[in-house]
């Protein structure tokens, strides 16, 4: 079998250096290494290194480079790609991948790692044979695997991955449904209504993009909070659109929030709510929210709101307030039956 890896650095590609743990280009070979010392040299891994960056510092540039590459690795004959990247934006450039780049038909694993590969505690060596155990077992899509401690690994749909405990570093799907389980070196694939079959993953789709990816527009990005103060216009011209990332019940202040719809419609700039459910029963607030303007994102974690919208502000074929509410690749969860 034939892999191509691209590097990122995050976590898996670096080492404690005296200004503290970062970016180390020589981990990538040391984790290859570790990999063909445990599980035999069965699997031919081509390396690229696209970048070195710690994930939180990671900026549209990164997506705009990263995108393009693994839509040029479909003209080669590879059986996957395994993207190595940091597990604190995960979540964000898992989604707004498999969105952009939804058209590719290689499976595609993001694999990380809660430590560095030199402290006992690493999971990326579990994590990467999930990935390679994966793809031989004939997964599709874009997904994540990871150990949250243990043997057993959870591979994850890439835009229902929500951002790790901050107490446990660990990760979780949402509605608590990974796609498929690793465990004794074997790969057990889900079935439930929450989750495409592997069959959905593995036709075909069109591209969302005519040209290649391009993120000139911005998407200004609150959370709601008790007494939550968002800026009453964005006096950057790039912004053309806000997402509020509501509370569970698909609430947030009624009051500030309504106010600032008014004032960024008058701009002619979209306010966009999520998770908004879909019951016919919607709470007071939320119900102001959207009579003022305020357009719901229903079902989908905050990670592939804010993926959706990137794209939906950026591709010139539809209106955006339109192309917004298209599902691009499973990101809406299905209401329990």
């Amino acid at each position: 079998m034939n892999l191509l890896v691209l590097a990122t650095g995050g976590t898996i590609g670096s080492a404690p250096k005296a200004v503290g743990l970062d970016t180390d280009t020589a981990q990538t070979l040391l984790l290859l290494q570790m990999y063909r010392q445990k599980y035999g040299s069965g699997v031919q891994f081509t390396v690229r290194q696209l970048c070195a960056v710690l994930s939180e510092n990671i900026e549209d540039d990164f997506y705009e480079a990263l995108c393009p590459a693994l839509l040029a690795a479909e003209a080669e004959s590879f059986d996957g790609i395994v993207v190595l990247h940091g597990t604190d934006t995960l979540p964000y450039t898992a989604a707004l991948c498999a969105m952009a780049c939804r058209q590719l038909r290689s499976p595609v694993c993001f694999v990380s790692s809660a430590y560095v590969l030199t402290d006992p505690r690493q999971n990326g060596l579990l994590n990467l044979r999930a990935a390679v155990r994966y793809i031989e077992a004939g997964g599709a899509g874009f997904v994540i695997p990871f150990a949250n401690g243990g043997s057993t690994v959870e591979i994850h749909l890439a835009t229902r991955l929500l951002e790790a405990n901050p107490f446990t570093d660990g990760f979780s799907s949402a509605a608590d449904a990974p796609l498929a389980v690793f465990c004794g070196d074997e790969i057990r694939f889900s079935v439930s209504p929450l989750l495409p079959a592997q069959e959905a993953l593995q036709r075909p789709l069109c591209a969302v993009m005519r040209a290649p990816l391009r993120l000139q527009k911005k998407i200004a990005f609150y959370k709601a909070y008790p007494g939550m103060q968002p800026g009453a216009s964005e006096s950057s011209n790039d912004v053309a659109a806000a997402l509020i990332w509501g509370y569970h019940s698909g609430t947030a202040p009624q009051k500030t929030l309504t106010s600032f719809a008014k004032q960024m419609r008058a701009q002619n700039r979209a306010v966009y709510l999520a998770p908004v459910k879909r019951t016919a029963a919607q709470y007071a607030s939320t119900n102001a929210l959207l009579q003022s303007g305020v357009h719901p994102l229903y079902a989908m974690t905050a990670a592939s709101a804010l993926a959706r919208l990137k794209i939906a502000y950026n591709q010139t074929a539809e209106d955006p307030e339109i192309f917004a509410d298209e599902e691009l690749y499973f990101e809406e969860v299905p209401s329990p039956k």
